[in-house]
């Protein structure tokens, strides 16, 4: 029990996956020495992953009691768990917009220039970086070559190379690599309660990152999977006589949506004999096209509505067998931009 008869729930405290220990270790080395910069780009396939550090980082730059990993009962771990530390500001894109605005960089700037209110340290995390319009990266600029005070900036970024090179440059790099399969698996059962098959289910849908699938919910199961491979295989065979998309594609996050129905796509060219491919052929690679365009949008950040996501792809979906197929898929390629999936 604390001296303010608080006593902090530990699990508020960010889980520390085994596997960023090295780096994490990197950064203690640096504060010890006095050779913490004041900039870094923390960069990972697995966007939340990168998010996480920049949290662990935070939260043991304002533990106000010496050790290698944040106590969870001083004021500053407190603060930071309840989210009502003065002296760390966390800015994301906001709901209902697709970008971090330049007015969100300017508050950030000002933040910084304020005078610690707890500690000797201001700490500025930017989550997905590389999100930032134009205008919001040009204003950072000066920030990040004339930082104020004891200034602590994180900029986490799932894809760095949409960063201009201008901010890249005055950040020293943080390259977070992604966990073994065994890594991650013992980190979901122990830290978040999956068993195993669980794990590697959830492992498999969001291609082996273990921090987007500690927080994937509903679609984290073998359920989740099965069930989206039945729905595309009914509407291959014409057995799927609904007007709308599957339930089951709503729930599903698009990345894992567009991804599965790829690997349904290739599964099903594998599996076609000769006369198969002289007859329906080309209309599947087409298809398989359409999907790896959407998907490389989606991985440069689009972030489409999930109801005309899924209204689109049904639609192409249902026409597989249509005379006009190649017509529907130009359409769909062209429109992509049209329905705001543009990359």
């Amino acid at each position: 029990m604390s001296g303010t008869g608080i006593e902090l729930n530990p699990t508020l405290l960010p889980v520390e996956p085994q596997w960023m220990a090295p780096a994490l270790i990197n950064f203690n080395e640096l504060v010890a020495h006095n050779r913490l910069g004041h900039a870094y780009l923390v960069i990972s396939e697995d966007p939340p992953q990168a998010a996480l550090f920049a949290q662990l980082v935070a939260v043991r730059q304002l533990c106000q009691k010496a050790g290698d990993s944040p106590c969870g009962s001083c004021l500053g771990c407190r603060s930071y768990c309840q989210k009502t530390h003065g002296d760390v500001l966390e800015v994301r894109v906001e709901s209902g917009k697709s970008a971090i605005g330049i007015d969100q960089i300017r508050a950030a700037s000002r933040f910084l220039q304020q005078t610690a209110l707890y500690g000797q340290i201001k700490i500025l995390i930017i989550e997905r970086a590389e999100t930032m319009t134009p205008a919001a990266a040009n204003s950072l600029l000066k920030t990040l070559e004339e930082p104020s005070g004891n200034s602590l900036l994180l900029l986490s970024v799932g894809e760095v190379w949409r960063l201009p090179a201008t901010v890249r440059s005055r950040c020293q790099l943080v390259n977070l690599p992604l966990p073994s399969h065994d890594q991650a698996v013992s980190w979901l059962t122990s830290e978040h309660g999956f068993d195993p098959k669980r794990a590697a289910a959830a492992l498999s849908l969001h291609h082996g990152r273990a921090v987007s699938a500690s927080a994937s919910g509903a679609i984290a199961g073998e359920e989740m999977l099965s069930a989206l491979r039945e729905s595309f295989r009914g509407i291959a065979e014409a057995s799927e006589s609904g007007v709308s998309a599957p339930a089951v594609w709503s729930d599903a996050d698009p990345s894992v949506l567009v991804y599965q129905m790829m690997n349904w796509c290739e599964q099903k060219l594998r599996a076609a004999d000769l006369l198969e491919l002289r007859s329906e052929g080309q209309r599947w690679l087409l298809f398989h096209r359409c999907l790896t365009v959407l998907w490389s949008r989606l991985r440069a950040g689009a972030t489409p509505a999930k109801e005309i996501l899924s209204a689109e792809l049904y639609r192409l979906c249902r026409s597989l067998r249509h005379p006009q197929f190649q017509s529907i898929a130009e359409e769909f390629l062209t429109g992509l931009g049209k329905q705001g999936i543009a990359g």
